[in-house]
């Protein structure tokens, strides 16, 4: 019985170690399985989903086939992380073109994209995942752009990136920009950045334009915008400093209707001046900065007939509004020419400075029946005049002026 009670004990105890070993096997092995599962991922249905492969860009079809025609519609999705789709051509934009956020662009040498009447160009990207615009070269102005000529109100750009564009013209006149908008276009853009343009970033230099230019970021361009006179009350917000020139350039223009110009990190030029006229009503805000071209001048003009324009220039003690020239040196543009009888004319809390020369005496020049507020002014390095005013009546009322290097201060004609 001993013999017998001990071989029995070895047994029993031998298979409850190989139990006890097989529990160990199986719970390991089913452990590495529940991992694989987990780390392969999974559907709703418990099914194991393999990881996604990286797909290769995609060269888009230049052929007049491969375009977006009138009446379709085009959408380009986020293929991988990297470059998504290659475009070696100026592609051609009839119907409507739709870009996904996340997707990255890529342009050869002279290619870009235009969008003509019937067409228009949706690339709303965001935050986390913007549309990037860009070129293989990564150049200075490697690739021509984007051209709209679409007044469609789906035309958008936000949260976009658009770099090493600017490089070649769409058309005889030479337009030149990382974005450009012909006359009759409406566009969007917001949260934008254009960046190594060879030429301006944004190029809005014909009228008819309904635009929207929000917090937009500019830099590294030969100049941040080139812009119709209609065009600075459509910006708000942005930084367009770090460019060749730092300045929203305006081109000579005659504006109607109410403009409302805010202060932004950098000044306005107006190389050729500026007229308001007839139911024109410019309002600078506290800030702003205009500079004028060689021989410029702001003009309030009434012309014959019509609603009288007028100029609200009113500054702050800390935010006062700057009058000067872009070259600052003594007579370097003309001055502000006020020829209209409208109320609402004033300036006020700022600085009138390098104005007045021999076509302009006076940096303020009244003509017959203005009527003007001036207060709380500097006039600073004036070489004629501060005012000058026409053959009587005008109606002028003036407080707490300053003048700083003045030669005289009211000349009359």
């Amino acid at each position: 019985m001993n013999f017998l009670n001990k071989n029995f004990m070895r047994t029993h105890s031998k298979a409850l170690f190989f139990n006890r070993e097989l529990k160990l096997k199986t719970f390991l092995s089913l452990l590495l399985v529940a991992l694989l599962t987990f780390s392969c991922g999974s559907d709703d249905d418990g099914s194991v989903i393999a990881p996604e492969e990286e797909l290769a860009a995609l060269i888009i079809d230049c052929s007049t086939a491969g375009q977006v025609g009138e009446g379709e519609t085009r959408r380009l999705t986020n293929r991988n992380n990297g470059i998504d789709y290659i475009i070696d051509c100026v592609f051609v934009v009839n119907g409507d073109f739709i870009i996904d956020p996340g997707v990255t662009i890529q342009f050869g040498t002279d290619a870009g994209i235009r969008v003509y009447s019937t067409g228009s160009l949706q690339a709303i990207g965001t935050a986390q995942e913007p549309i990037i615009f860009t070129s293989g070269s990564q150049t200075v102005g490697a690739w021509k752009g984007i051209f709209i000529d679409s007044n469609d109100v789906q035309n958008e750009l936000t949260y976009a990136v658009i770099d090493y564009a600017g490089g070649g013209s769409f058309n005889s006149n030479g337009d030149l920009g990382s974005v450009i908008v012909w006359s009759d276009t409406r566009l969007k853009m917001s949260n934008t950045i254009i960046r190594n343009s060879e030429s301006y970033g944004f190029n809005a230099s014909y009228g008819g334009d309904t635009l929207t230019l929000e917090n937009n970021t500019i830099t590294a361009c030969n100049a941040p915008m080139y812009i119709e006179g209609a065009y600075p009350t459509t910006i708000s917000g942005g930084s367009y400093i770090g460019n060749t020139t730092d300045a929203i350039i305006v081109t000579a223009d005659q504006i109607t209707g109410n403009h409302n110009w805010s202060k932004l990190n950098v000044p306005y030029h107006l190389p050729e001046g500026l007229q308001v006229i007839s139911g024109g009503k410019l309002t600078l805000n506290p800030g702003v900065v205009m500079a004028f071209g060689l021989d410029a001048e702001l003009y309030i003009n009434e012309g014959a007939s019509g609603p009288k324009p007028s100029l609200i220039a009113v500054g702050t003690t800390q935010n006062p509004i700057l009058f000067t020239g872009i070259n600052t040196t003594q007579s370097a543009w003309r001055g502000i020419r006020f020829d209209t009888p409208s109320v609402l004319n004033e300036i006020g809390f700022a600085t009138i400075e390098y104005a007045s020369n021999s076509n302009q005496s006076g940096a303020l020049y009244l003509w017959y029946g203005t009527v003007l507020d001036v207060h709380d002014v500097t006039f600073r390095n004036i070489q004629f005049c501060a005012f000058t005013l026409e053959p009587t009546p005008n109606n002028i009322t003036t407080s707490n002026i300053t003048y700083v290097n003045v030669t005289n201060m009211f000349c009359d004609i």
